[in-house]
């Protein structure tokens, strides 16, 4: 993953800051002593929530972390002691502001958190004191990892990129079959109905920007390939939950004439194509703590039916 790939949060959205290695997060509080450390990831406190702000000018590229309770920002250090801590204001000496470095290999989803006026790295382990601290950014070892854990966010609405939709698989099947028979010596007009169900599968694939927390529920349109193009059935509205296979129904009604002569029997066939289809797509989201905007981006995968036809033939 390239620095590019890598989804840095704008300030204002909050996150904790997950250790790869103790599997902890990262605190900033005013007491007790330390007052930057780090905890459990299953304990969920204010104090472990951070934003980033973005350096400018001559610190374009670098951020600083501000931690959401304390309002203080963390400070990497070679010297004097203590070597991490935090303090106020928004960064106002070189030690507050960080590259963030992208791993490779099996840390291509982590990131390192390193100081270039110091040139150090910061750590998070659990069976050496210090547990927090830093080490030289020369000395990569697997405890200087971190990954972002975000807030809670709101899904505020889904946008579908309907011109870049594809049918990927398609195989007509037939919904109904009916015979009705013409016994009597005149003509008849007989009536044919169809009304069925069909359940669909679909998923909600990420591709690019915000993380979605698994098992965030969103509202959002379906999704269909029409007579000529795709659209989204705007009508029905459906629950989804981000990182699961969800399903949904479509539901088919129709009622058409036929007339029989005398001795005719009648058959009305009523099909759909059934395959797999893709859309892109674009999520908008917010903070439910600021209000902050994120974008995520992806790809609505379904298996879905289509192209509601009925034929009529004379056995």
């Amino acid at each position: 993953m390239s620095q590019s790939e890598l989804y840095i949060p704008p300030q204002g959205i909050y996150f904790r800051l997950l250790g790869y290695v103790s599997q902890c997060v990262l605190y900033s509080r005013a007491r007790p002593d330390p007052q930057v450390g780090h905890i459990a990831v299953k304990d969920q406190f204010d104090d472990q929530f951070f934003t980033l702000i973005p350096g400018q000018g001559a610190r374009k590229g670098l951020y600083a972390i501000k931690g959401k309770l304390s309002g203080n920002v963390l400070f990497s250090r070679a010297g004097p002691s203590p070597n991490v801590g935090h303090i106020g204001g928004n960064g106002q000496f070189e030690d507050n502001w960080f590259k963030i470095e992208v791993g490779t290999g099996q840390f291509a989803k982590q990131f390192r958190l390193v100081t270039p006026s110091a040139g150090v790295a910061l750590y998070s382990r659990t069976n050496v004191q210090p547990f927090v601290g830093n080490i030289s950014s020369k000395d990569v070892f697997a405890d200087q990892y971190f990954s972002f854990l975000f807030e809670d966010m709101k899904v505020d609405k889904v946008e579908y990129d309907l011109k870049l939709g594809k049918v990927i698989s398609s195989t007509p099947i037939v919904l109904v079959d009916q015979v009705l028979a013409n016994n009597t010596s005149r003509d008849q007009e007989l009536s044919f109905s169809i009304n069925q169900t069909e359940t669909q599968t679909s998923t909600f694939e990420y591709s690019t920007g915000f993380t979605v927390t698994i098992g965030t529920s969103f509202s959002a349109g379906i999704p269909f390939v029409g007579t000529t193009d795709f659209s989204v059935d705007v009508s029905q509205s459906n629950q989804w939950t981000w990182g699961q296979q969800n399903t949904f129904s479509k539901s088919y009604t129709a009622t058409f004439p036929a007339k029989a002569g005398p001795g005719e029997t009648v058959r009305a066939v009523s099909s759909v194509n059934k395959g797999d289809i893709e859309v892109p797509f674009k999520m908008y989201l917010s903070s439910k703590s600021t209000g902050a905007k994120a974008e995520t981006y992806g790809v609505w995968r379904g298996v879905s039916t289509w192209h509601l036809r009925h034929t009529l033939s004379v056995e």
